[in-house]
């Protein structure tokens, strides 16, 4: 029986799928409209079938500090990012994660407006800066299901370099997603980028993000937001709900590569 709600459900997100896909106004590849819709969708014909309580996805957007605020360590929604590596000289001082801000019209509708998180410092006012960055970890606060992320970059020059999203149970990496910086998204006409990764299917306790490469030491230029992370279900609402919110998250991924 479990199955076949699941089925339903993920059969319920591939229409909305093809329908983003085919309309205009929604299949733009930035935008998280479809992917939120299809998670939605696939739930409300779950919720029509089971009775316990929802789990709820945490989402860390960032918009509720100040612009500059920084820190070695930042916690939005309970989701924490820290050790923070910027690939630069090994006896500098512990790297430093700072709050920029900007708008849809520079950054694209995968921004939510108007933060997102960065490095190395911010430039005040709606001009986005990207900061140097290697790695860094993100405690997601539990157990997890699925968790996705969105990536602003800037091409300075042809890169190889690639930026990897790693899921880790008990310190094991059990899931990966990566996206080269040649492959990510145009954002308008300018020389803004943008992409999303994302990993779902297996449980996760913790996750990182690695830049690697041939340039600049393996770092990216890079900002983030839209840090989401869907909770291990305990029960058959829960197992249906998170079915529903993981094809959401993965379904921002699919959308961008049509």
């Amino acid at each position: 029986m479990l199955a076949w709600y699941v089925e339903l459900a993920s059969a319920n997100t591939n229409n909305l799928l093809n329908f983003c896909s085919k309309n205009t106004m929604l299949a733009k590849p930035n935008n998280l409209k479809c992917s939120v819709y299809a998670g939605l969708s696939a739930i409300g014909v779950a919720s029509s079938v089971a009775l316990s309580s929802p789990i709820l996805a945490a989402t860390a957007t960032f918009d509720s500090f100040s612009e500059g605020f920084s820190g070695t360590t930042i916690t939005d929604e309970e989701i924490t990012f820290f050790d923070l590596n910027e690939r630069l000289s090994p006896d500098q001082s512990p790297s430093e994660f700072f709050i920029e801000s900007s708008t849809e019209e520079r950054l694209g509708s995968s921004l939510s407006a108007p933060n997102y998180l960065t490095s190395e410092g911010f430039v005040s006012g709606s001009d986005p800066s990207l900061g140097r960055f290697g790695s860094a970890r993100i405690d997601t606060a539990g157990v997890q299901q699925a968790a996705s992320l969105d990536l602003f970059s800037q091409r300075f020059s042809p890169s190889d370099n690639v930026l990897t999203l790693e899921a880790s149970l008990n310190g094991n990496v059990v899931e990966r997603d990566s996206a080269a910086l040649a492959e990510f998204e145009t954002v308008g006409n300018g020389p803004l980028l943008n992409e999303t990764v994302a990993v779902s299917g297996t449980a996760f306790d913790e996750l990182q993000l690695v830049a690697s490469g041939p340039d600049n030491n393996g770092a990216a230029f890079i900002g983030i937001d839209n840090v989401g992370a869907v909770p291990e279900p305990t029960t058959l609402w829960g197992t249906v709900t998170t079915a529903a919110l993981g094809a959401g998250l993965v379904l921002r991924r699919k959308l961008k590569k049509r």
